[in-house]
């Protein structure tokens, strides 16, 4: 159990990453806008849904990330979204809070989902989470993501009880 929370530490580190490069489809990214002060324009966020599946392993570090490549849950692939957790504030809470705030919730959702509670899975889960540059465009969502180590799904993980 402890070298699983090792990996989504490890795992968590690396889901803060910048734009794909992909042949499937992406996640809608939302045009930049402006605040109602023409010298200031908002980025884009990431945007995902339950439910949604992901080809992400290869998603490059680095950067805020605004879409990642999304593909048909009949087609093999190597994630599913299974929760959104909406973080409250203000001010950015720092990142060590975001991704205790992630891990925590993550995990408390993963059995609502999959069907068994996550100590018992043979499923791992990581997620993507808020940036101090994403916040401050009103980016609140950690997308809570699950998968198969090392295997490609095909079909939904919902209900799966693996």
């Amino acid at each position: 159990m402890l070298r699983r929370v090792w990996a989504l530490i490890a795992t968590a580190t690396v889901l803060v990453v910048s734009g794909c490069q992909a042949t499937q489809p992406e996640s809608p990214v939302l045009p930049p806008v402006t605040d109602g002060d023409s010298a200031v324009v908002l980025q884009p966020v990431l945007r995902l849904s339950v439910g949604d599946c992901l080809m992400d392993q290869s998603t490059p570090i680095g950067g805020d990330l605004v879409n990642v490549p999304l593909i048909d849950c009949n087609e093999p692939h190597e994630s599913e979204v299974f929760a959104e957790i909406v973080m409250e504030g203000t001010g950015f809470p720092g990142v060590d809070d975001v991704v205790n705030t992630a891990i925590a919730s993550c995990m408390a959702e993963f059995a609502d989902f999959v069907g068994v509670d996550y100590s018992s899975s043979t499923l791992d889960f990581s997620y993507y989470y808020p940036t101090p540059s994403s916040w401050a465009v009103g980016d609140r969502s950690i997308f809570c993501v699950a998968f198969d180590p090392g295997v490609l799904t095909e079909g939904t993980l919902e209900g799966s009880r693996r």
